[in-house]
């Protein structure tokens, strides 16, 4: 039997974020005569679309066959691209967020649950956090070459023209999708005539009601472990604030995205050295701690820092989303994670709308000194309610024995 090819996955990770348009897209905005309030009510509109479509995509994937969902993901996000290459009002831009939170919401949740179940087809599941770090490893790289290039092409052609090359990237990434390996262990054992849709449902809330700790981890990865995606999508508003040449946009994402690799070729490395989980939450916080630290410093030659903080607020994201992986064992891989997509939009949501009021009464700086304070705090409240939940469960196992 031919195994699950790496390679393929990993090509396919690099294409689909080697997209020059994720630089600019705000600024596109802004150029289309869109202000700092309007752009957070698209974003929140985008986390919307995407709720909609989250749970039932991670059913669907689930149920269906997960390349092929990956396969229209890629489709509909050029789609989005394609539309903001001409685009000039705010519901044309609502439109393109409209296909791309269908390509967001396909992907959430498919993607680690066709990584991990291929594995384990091999009888290779204990790699899954080196192969999924790798994943998000060329996915960074991906990112870093595309933001680099826009850097190059916004001097050479226009923003709308760099929508429209992304567009196309998107295409030829459709393809890379066909060709991965499809294995769905939960789907291969469902009798689809005898067992209803809303079964794949209740499998995955099963799992939180019976297991606190991953109940827990998904609640902190909504709430606080996202915060680096939550960001990513205000990165170009900071270098803005910074008064600098627009190519400074460029320099500030690509330090974000070495940082962020880095941090995903080391969490296999802290996953096989740390015996305790706890101490996942501590590196969050230490996130936080630098975060506030470029906050106060909140000048361009920071941006090291900054990569700092999101390079260890990813690290331990990671590590979260092995611990869902490793708490379901063949039933609704896709739906749990669809869980924690749903309400990764939800919260982004609230984020872009506080966002966007936090503009017109602070400033940008302040809101991210705000912001780091939130991470910290998170952090510290979970730890301590992680070990709780900890020496509860081993007091009962005594009362067991």
């Amino acid at each position: 039997m031919e195994t699950f090819n790496v390679k393929i996955l990993y090509c396919y990770k690099f294409m689909s974020h080697c997209l020059p348009i994720y630089a600019f897209y705000t600024l596109l905005f802004l150029e289309r005569n869109m202000n700092l309030s309007a752009i957070a009510v698209l974003i929140s509109l985008w986390s919307a679309f995407s709720i909609l479509f989250e749970i039932p995509s991670g059913v669907l994937a689930d149920r269906w066959n997960r390349r092929n969902m990956l396969v229209v993901a890629a489709l509909v996000e050029g789609a989005c691209f394609f539309i903001w290459s001409f685009s000039d009002s705010f519901a044309l831009f609502a439109l393109g967020f409209f296909f791309w939170a269908i390509g967001n919401a396909f992907v959430s949740g498919t993607e680690e649950s066709l990584i991990y179940d291929n594995l384990k087809s091999d009888g290779r599941e204990d790699q899954f956090s080196t192969v999924y770090g790798w994943s998000r490893f060329f996915a960074n790289i991906g990112n870093l070459v595309g933001i680099a290039a826009s850097g190059v092409l916004v001097t050479f052609i226009s923003i709308e023209k760099i929508s429209l090359l992304s567009a196309g990237i998107c295409l030829f990434n459709a393809v890379l999708a066909s060709r991965l390996r499809e294995r769905n262990y939960y789907a291969s054992q469902l009798n689809k005539t005898a067992i209803a849709v809303q079964r794949t449902a209740k499998d995955a809330i099963q799992l939180f009601r019976e297991n606190q700790s991953s109940l827990l981890i998904l609640a902190f990865l909504i709430l606080f472990a996202s915060l680096v995606t939550y960001l990513d999508e205000f990165d170009a508003l900071v270098v803005n604030d910074f008064k600098v040449d627009t190519y400074w946009v460029s320099v500030f994402l690509t330090m974000r995205f070495i940082f962020i690799f880095i941090g995903d070729l080391l969490a296999p490395i802290i996953d096989r050295k740390w015996q305790s989980f706890k101490l996942v939450f501590l590196l969050y916080g230490l996130g936080g701690i630098f975060l506030a630290v470029f906050s106060a410093l909140w000048r361009p030659y920071a941006i090291a820092v900054f990569g700092l903080a999101m390079m260890v607020m990813s690290i331990s994201e990671l590590l979260f989303i092995k611990s869902l992986q490793e708490a379901v064992e063949d039933e609704g891989r896709a739906t749990v994670m669809s869980f924690y997509g749903a309400g990764q939009n939800v919260i982004m949501i609230f984020f872009s709308l506080i966002y966007g009021l936090l503009t017109r009464l602070v400033t940008i700086q302040t809101a991210y000194l705000l912001f780091s304070v939130y991470a910290m705090v998170g952090a510290a409240v979970f730890f301590l309610v992680f070990s709780l939940i900890k020496k509860t469960a081993v007091a009962k196992g005594k009362q067991n024995d």
